[in-house]
């Protein structure tokens, strides 16, 4: 088996701000938080292709939400899932970056479709399901998710934006979710990740620390 590769925080960070700018959009240059077209990346920058199935199957102990097989350059949605992510497109929008993000982490010969782990099954899947204990390379691309989706020089810049105007409140973040088009759960993970803002119950905190102290913004 190999070594399964350790990447830290900030590498991933780059990591995907350079797919970003390799797609021609230059963070540092954007004036207003925008959604990322990560569907165009996936297939017209990267090739890959994309089905709907069922795929439960792939694993009987969890909701399984889509799945890829680098062998066959193929990006399967779980059909079964199909109401939940017309429902909730930013959860969409973020399995697609997490599988993606697999591709770019986890396959490491692009040419010959060769993976850096030994997977299970002669089909080699990568598969993400919806789970609280998640293995390693399911960490790493979730990370690669919220990095490419929600690029960390557009969150610094819109948060400074906002904190400029003393409207930190949770309609700010909604609209700031809808512009980015994630979940608003994705996005105060990916505000808490980046030490940015600290959601709890509805209130928004500078920071985990101000919310231990109890210090909210209140507007």
């Amino acid at each position: 088996m190999s070594k399964f590769p350790y990447l830290s925080p900030e590498q991933l960070e780059n990591i995907a701000l350079h797919v970003l700018y390799d797609f021609g959009i230059n963070c540092d240059e954007q004036s207003t938080p925008m959604a990322i077209p990560i569907e165009e990346i996936i297939e017209f920058h990267y090739g890959l292709d994309f089905s709907w199935e069922p795929i439960d199957h792939f694993d009987s102990s969890g909701v399984v939400m889509a799945a890829i097989i680098p062998s066959q350059k193929k990006i399967i949605m779980n059909d079964t899932q199909k109401d939940l992510f017309s429902e909730k497109i930013g959860t969409m929008k973020f399995t697609m970056a997490h599988e993606l993000g697999h591709w770019v982490l986890h396959v490491d010969d692009k040419e010959n479709q060769q993976t850096v782990l030994s997977l299970e099954g002669d089909s080699k899947v990568f598969y993400c399901r919806s789970s609280s204990v998640k293995p390693p390379v399911e960490i790493q691309a979730d990370m690669f998710a919220g990095a490419i989706l929600m690029p960390k020089p557009v969150m610094q810049k819109a948060i400074a934006n906002l904190k400029s105007t003393g409207k930190i409140a949770m309609p700010s973040l909604y609209w700031l979710a809808q512009l980015l088009n994630v979940s608003i759960s994705a996005l105060c993970y990916r505000l808490k990740q980046l030490d940015l803002l600290y959601v709890r119950d509805g209130q928004v905190y500078n920071s985990e620390s101000d919310f231990n102290g109890q210090i909210a913004f209140d507007f």
